[in-house]
């Protein structure tokens, strides 16, 4: 009996069986409504189909291994030891189905053709695609919070008691093998932007200090996506033109930055790279780099921000002060650096108690100068690096009280740079399956050597076919 038929008398019995014995409780016949009819019907129903769906899929993998059994592929080549179980969690639910243990009497491999054949992995408990939802949604969210929504997709839909714990989601993430590669382009531009700016986060196992996450914002430009006048200090809004994100606690930064500028763009043509960020000795010391010097005529600029430029007076006069805070901004925006310092000075010895504050911004603003007066007079320089920082990191890593041990951070840093890059990590999670080496019995090397490939391809071709083979 092929597969077809196998599967038509399976579903037969199933379904008549449930729709019976269901309808015949149903005490039509008194014509009164009630709703445990409704009720017993819908929660029955998803039980029937929690249990349809795994029988289907313990039948279609327990058919794969029958279907190699009887092979004369098999019979030829490979001796069964015995039928062993295993169960694996999948998004319809837990199946537990047998498969027998070959053991192929040429080269001594020792295989389970089911698992090789659909390249499980091995000793897991979730299938890949539970472990693709759990990776993807921890991108975007806690460990705990991503095994609880995966874990309500999981089989039944009414009455589902599955957990999976922060731990089995974490050990997934740690298991993913992600490779970030930067594909090849060769877009011509001639103006590049590069925010930078930097989180901590908090650690575990490194003597209480926290770890510092460098980030850079690489885009191309802004576009208007539209104008807001409905409070009289309310900005217009602009949107960054495709832009990559760069991220390192190992003082990669420089390195991933220079490959994505390297691999992306046409360097010859690049003519000018803007930096922007809040003046940090590695942010400075940053575009100093002679690896941005892609060609002679590339010109390297660094500004000042306007949102620490701004923290920074605020710091500086606080709120009480808003005359003293227009003033300084306006000589800042004029240009006039002595007439800054000296009120800087006069406001200093009339706020005695707050000398180390106003001192520190005071230089702070003074020690950048040139770097914000090359900001606020560049209108094509719009940096928005602080808003990036709390939406890429802060949202997952410090807005609840959390600490990290460096190979975790290092793991989940990665799989947040694909989320905020817009890869697809599911896509990304299955290419290590397809990458891995399939120690199938099928490989070349048995092929050539037992000149088989006939019985292999009928073996490939026709798995879905009957056992004559």
């Amino acid at each position: 009996m092929d597969i077809i038929s196998h599967f038509n008398k399976f579903v037969e019995e199933n379904f008549y069986i449930f729709f019976k014995s269901f309808f015949d409780k149903g005490n039509f016949w008194y014509k009164k409504g009630n709703i445990d009819n409704y009720i017993s019907f819908m929660t029955n129903l998803d039980s029937f189909n929690y249990s349809f769906l795994t029988n289907v899929i313990k039948f279609y993998f327990e058919y794969i291994d029958d279907v190699f059994f009887h092979s004369s592929y098999r019979k030829s080549f490979c001796e069964s030891k015995g039928f062993y179980n295993r169960t694996i969690l999948t998004l319809f639910g837990e199946i537990t189905f047998k498969r027998r243990y070959y053991l192929d009497k040429n080269f001594g491999d020792r295989f389970f053709f089911t698992d090789l054949f659909l390249n499980l992995p091995k000793r897991k408990y979730f299938d890949p695609f539970v472990c693709a939802e759990l990776c993807n949604l921890s991108a975007s969210t806690s460990y705990s919070k991503a095994g609880k929504i995966v874990a309500s997709k999981v089989g039944k839909r009414i009455n589902n008691s599955l957990s999976i714990g922060r731990a089995s989601t974490r050990n997934c993430v740690m298991q993913f093998n992600i490779n970030n590669t930067i594909p090849e382009h060769n877009k011509r531009i001639e103006r590049l932007y590069v925010m930078l700016d930097e989180k901590f986060v908090g650690s575990q196992f490194n003597d209480g200090k926290d770890h510092m996450i460098k980030a850079a914002v690489i885009f191309e430009g802004t576009e208007l996506v539209y104008k807001t006048r409905r409070k009289k200090d309310s900005m217009n809004r602009f949107r960054l033109i495709n832009s990559y994100t760069c991220a390192s606690i190992e003082n990669k930064l420089l390195s991933d930055t220079i490959d994505y500028i390297y691999n992306t763009y046409d360097i010859d043509h690049i003519k000018e790279i803007n930096f922007m960020g809040d003046c940090a000795t590695w942010i400075k010391n940053f575009p100093k780099s002679n690896w941005f010097k892609f060609n002679p005529n590339t010109n390297i600029k660094f500004a000042m921000d306007g949102f620490h430029f701004s923290q920074a007076l605020c710091n500086l006069t606080t709120n009480k002060y808003d005359d003293v805070y227009a003033a300084l901004y306006e000589y800042v925006l004029l240009n006039k650096k002595d007439e800054f310092t000296r009120l800087c000075n006069e406001f200093l010895e009339l706020n005695l108690e707050r000398s180390e504050v106003i001192e520190s911004k005071r230089d702070y603003i003074l020690n950048n100068w040139n770097e914000r007066q090359l900001y606020q007079n560049s209108p094509h320089m719009k940096c928005s690096m602080e808003s990036h920082i709390s939406h890429i990191f802060a949202d997952i890593f410090t807005s609840r009280p959390k600490s990290y041990s460096k190979k975790g951070i290092i793991q989940l840093l990665k799989l947040r740079l694909l989320k905020i890059n817009k890869k697809d990590i599911k896509e990304e999670y299955f290419k290590q399956f397809k990458l891995r080496e399939n120690r199938c019995i099928c490989k070349k090397e048995i092929i050539k050597n037992n000149n088989n490939n006939i019985y292999l391809n009928k073996l490939i071709f026709r798995i879905f076919g009957n056992y004559t083979i």
